[in-house]
C-alpha cells in the first residue's frame, strides 16, 4: 500500500510539474526581422508542440505589431524562428552564434537555440516545424502531422 501511495504521489508531482510548464507565461523579450525572415527571442515555450503552436496562433498579432513585423500577406517574412534567448545578449567571440545587424553593440548575438519555426506557404497552409515533429494549419485552420520530417 506504501508503495502505491508513493508511486501515485511522484505521478501526481510529475503531473503537476508538466502542467505548471506547459501553461507557465511566455515572454517575448525582443525581435528582429528583415524582408524574409525574422526571429523572436523568447523566455521560454510550452512543452507541447500543441501548446506551442497555439501560443503561436494567439499572440504572432500582438508581435507582429509591437515589433512592427509585416504580415507576410503584407510582403513580410514567410519564415519566422523562435529562439530561447537563454544567457541573453552575447559578443560574438568567434563562437557559433547568431547576431544581429541591426544593433550597434558588441553584445548582439544569441545562442543558436531554435526552439520552433513557423513558415507561411503561399498555398495560405503554415507550417510549424519543431526538432522531432511537423505540423499543418490549413486555409481552414484544421492542424494536422505532416508525414515527413
Amino acid at each position: 500500500m506504501k508503495k502505491l501511495l508513493l508511486i501515485l504521489g511522484i505521478v501526481a508531482i510529475m503531473l503537476g510539474c508538466y502542467f505548471y510548464l506547459n501553461n507557465r507565461k511566455v515572454t517575448v523579450i525582443d525581435a528582429h526581422h528583415g524582408h524574409y525572415a525574422a526571429q523572436v527571442l523568447v523566455n521560454h515555450l510550452p512543452l507541447s508542440n500543441s501548446a506551442r503552436i497555439q501560443w503561436w496562433i494567439t499572440n504572432q498579432p500582438e508581435i507582429f505589431s509591437k515589433y512592427k513585423i509585416a504580415h507576410h500577406d503584407a510582403g513580410g517574412p514567410s519564415l519566422i524562428t523562435i529562439f530561447a534567448f537563454g544567457k541573453g545578449y552575447q559578443e560574438d567571440n568567434g563562437e557559433d552564434r547568431l547576431c544581429f545587424k541591426d544593433m550597434d553593440t558588441p553584445k548582439n548575438c544569441i545562442d543558436k537555440d531554435s526552439i520552433m519555426t513557423v513558415f507561411y506557404s503561399r498555398n495560405g497552409d503554415i507550417e510549424f516545424r519543431f526538432d522531432n515533429a511537423v505540423y499543418i494549419r490549413n486555409k481552414e485552420g484544421q492542424i494536422y502531422q505532416s508525414e515527413e520530417e
